[in-house]
């Protein structure tokens, strides 16, 4: 290697040139020590309680038709059974609840009954198509704005 600096004293070319390769060799196309992946922190959870990674699933449903009516529990159960059923045959819990929102036209504070599907599901391809299906159903049948949707990673054990 020649080095002739123009600024730089004879004595600074070796620690220049030391230099220069060590970034070079930080640049992408240069061999490099192969690196263990990081752990994922969702896994090592998981592995220590014994479960498996999964998504949590919670459809949100409000039971208050824009027309004033309700969404019956006879229309609920069939519902349930015919659209969600079919969807997660492995189980989902259902819980009761009260929901409250604030309407974005009146402003009002709204509070209904309400309906909350959880799932604890694999991530899979269909997993997506599944919920819309869901949701899309419920918006359509009983006429409403929207159905909720929230998905988290958790770890799950049955």
């Amino acid at each position: 290697m020649s080095c002739q600096p123009v600024v730089l004293s004879r004595r600074w070319c070796l620690p220049v040139a030391v230099l220069a390769s060590m970034v070079a060799w930080g640049q992408p196309g240069h061999a490099r020590a192969p690196q263990a992946p990081a752990p994922d922190p969702l896994q090592a959870a998981c592995t220590a309680v014994q479960a498996t990674p999964m998504w949590q699933v919670s459809l949100l449903f409000g039971l208050n038709r824009p027309d004033g009516g309700h969404v019956s529990q006879r229309e609920w159960t069939r519902f349930v059974r015919d659209v969600v059923t079919p969807r997660f045959p492995a189980g989902f819990s259902v819980l009761r609840m009260t929901g409250q929102w604030r309407d974005e036209r009146s402003g009002r504070v709204i509070r209904e009954p309400s309906r909350v599907i959880w799932v604890a599901t694999p991530l899979s391809p269909d997993l997506r198509p599944r919920l819309e299906a869901i949701r899309q159903t419920y918006r359509q049948r009983f006429g409403q704005d929207s159905v909720g949707l929230v998905v988290t990673p958790g770890c799950a054990a049955f």
